[in-house]
């Protein structure tokens, strides 16, 4: 808002000036409406943003009174209920307890500046009583310019227990001609020597100076393994969850920045560089994005390195901006409103006692607003709770209920936004013996075995076709088998498919895993996940309904030339390894 009213301003100069230059100025004086002209510009310069945040607090202030000093008991008693109106601001934001432990920092960092945060107030009511002067106002308070003073002092990252965040952007600047990462493991990429990303540095420092706790990568990198197909530059939200929970971050933000020479005046030494920078916040447990935005930047220099650099950090600077002004806004929000919860449940045998879970939820902790269900499948269950407060204090709240219907209910685990649930009952139908041939000591391997893989396919899944794989790519679906193939079935196995509930007897099934780079070579039958295309490549699924529901499809490896690039030719679409699963029989 302040750069679009400088803006303003300066084209009113601009204007005015050329008025003056070409006498044009006293043409307009003559004209009767040259003052309805000038107030019009005038209020345009020097409007106040109508859309800044704020809120309306009723506050009531007391002062000493004795006769004859009403004016400035009056006065002492406006400023002593302006200040309450902050405190009640501030105590929208932050934890009462953050509050009691922090209230010398609050009062002399926020509490001295009152006044800057009241845009106005009116006044309710006023009079002397006993020996107090009172008076109630109604105060509008910028609670916009409150956020942020509060998250510099870093009570709200205490509020919302002070995740961890993890930067994660590919940089190219000028002479280099692939982008660089550090999540490539190496000091070097393609023979290009690097070190921290210019960019990267800057939203650090940008980051730190609002009290953000940053993860350190230069001292995890080396103890933790990262698999190939994340080892590139267009990392998807996947991808960075996983390396994100490696480095016990809750937060990682990822993304590029690209710097390339601008225009150059002939005949001068100096050349201008521009850089831009796009990212996204997203938090580890839940993949929920909690800010976007893209940065740009401009610099003069004689070096082309260093005026490239130079214009990564403005762009750097100016998203860091953006992004810390929507999450601190985000946070905020959960703080004052609430936020989502994903529950997960497992071991669901009656669909009843999930219908009486999410009513119990719903009616009797204090908090919830809603309770949205997602999704329903083998014996588990995906639900959303709208919810004031965290998700473990809501993890709290369940484990102190008492579930009649379902007395097994236990929570088994919950992090900043997630809680994890059982029923008790079987998390899903048991693979066959005929179809996953077990050693005699199964048992414990199963019980290790995850139940999803971070394609979020199941142990029991198969991907099933109607006509077999000849040449070129078919569509293959999602499904769970319920009769296994016989010779008397002639060959053929009953599937439920997933996308439409179908019931179908099937001849050509397969079971696959998800690829390694070793698998991914010329003229390997591989499937790919056909619901999640950007820039041209198809990418792993991002969440669990669209893996189960969307569309894959199979196909043979035609070109791994790009492969270091994080693309592979299957038929004539490219996929990204993330995308890509093997058949295992």
């Amino acid at each position: 808002m302040k750069s679009n009213l400088l803006s303003v301003q300066s084209e009113f100069v601009e204007f005015f000036n050329k008025l003056l230059i070409q006498g044009g100025i006293k043409k307009i004086m003559r004209q009767k409406t040259v003052s309805l002209f000038i107030v019009l510009l005038l209020a345009l310069m020097f409007q106040q943003p109508a859309s800044a945040e704020s809120q309306v607090v009723s506050a009531t202030g007391v002062a000493p009174f004795t006769p004859g000093s009403e004016a400035k008991a009056k006065d002492m008693a406006i400023q002593d209920a302006m200040r309450k109106a902050v405190e009640q601001a501030v105590g929208t934001m932050v934890a009462s307890e953050t509050v009691v432990e922090n209230y010398q920092l609050i009062r002399d960092s926020v509490l001295t500046k009152t006044q800057g945060y009241i845009q106005k107030y009116d006044v309710v009511s006023a009079g002397p009583k006993g020996g107090l002067y009172e008076v109630t106002i109604s105060a509008t308070v910028a609670v916009e310019n409150l956020k942020t003073d509060l998250a510099a002092l870093g009570l709200l990252h205490a509020r919302v227990e002070k995740p961890r965040v993890l930067f994660m952007i590919a940089e190219q600047n000028i002479g280099q001609e692939y982008y660089v990462f550090w999540w490539y493991g190496k000091s070097e990429f393609k023979g290009q020597h690097f070190d921290m990303a210019a960019s990267e540095t800057a939203m650090k420092e940008e980051f730190i100076n609002k009290g953000f706790n940053i993860v350190d990568i230069s001292v995890a990198t080396g103890k933790i393994d990262i698999s190939n197909a994340y080892r590139i530059a267009d990392l998807t939200d996947t991808g960075a969850k996983e390396i994100g929970r490696k480095l016990g971050a809750e937060v990682v933000i990822k993304g590029k920045s690209l710097a390339k020479a601008g225009p150059r005046t002939p005949g001068s030494s100096v050349g201008s560089y521009i850089a831009d920078i796009t990212a996204s916040a997203i938090r580890v447990d839940n993949g929920a994005v909690l800010a976007s935005a893209r940065g740009h930047g401009v610099s003069r220099n004689i070096s082309e390195v260093t005026g490239g650099t130079e214009a990564l950090e403005r762009a750097a600077r100016e998203l860091s901006g953006k992004m810390i002004d929507q999450i601190t806004a985000k946070w905020s929000q959960e703080v004052q409103s609430g936020g989502l919860i994903q529950i997960t449940v497992r071991g669901i045998e009656e669909y009843s006692d999930l219908a009486a879970f999410k009513d119990a939820v719903k009616a009797q902790i204090r908090g919830v607003n809603a309770v949205y269900q997602r999704n329903v499948e083998g014996g588990e269950a995906t639900i959303e709770a709208d919810y004031k407060g965290n998700a473990q204090q809501l993890a709290d709240e369940i484990s102190k209920k008492k579930f009649k219907e379902i007395p097994k209910l236990k929570v088994t685990g919950a992090t900043t936004n997630t809680i994890d649930i059982s029923f008790g009952g079987a998390a899903a139908p048991p693979v066959k013996p005929v179809e996953m041939p077990q050693a005699p000591t199964a048992p414990a391997t199963k019980a290790a075995q995850p139940s999803e893989d971070r394609h979020w396919i199941q142990p029991d899944d198969y991907f099933i076709s109607e006509r077999p794989y000849e040449h070129g790519w078919i569509y293959v679906s999602l499904a769970k088998m319920k009769q296994s193939s016989t010779a008397k079935t002639k060959g053929e196995a009953q599937f439920f498919r997933l996308h439409d509930s179908k019931d179908l007897w099937i001849k050509y099934f397969w079971k696959t895993r998800f690829a390694e780079e070793t698998d991914i070579q010329i003229g390997a039958l591989v499937i790919c996940f056909e619901g999640n295309n950007r820039d041209n490549i198809y990418r792993a699924p991002e969440n669990k309904n669209s893996a189960r529901a969307a569309n894959w499809f199979m196909g043979r490896v035609t070109d791994t030339s790009d492969l270091y690039k994080g693309a592979v030719r299957i038929d004539t679409y490219s996929c990204s390894p993330e995308a890509i699963r093997v058949p295992i029989q």
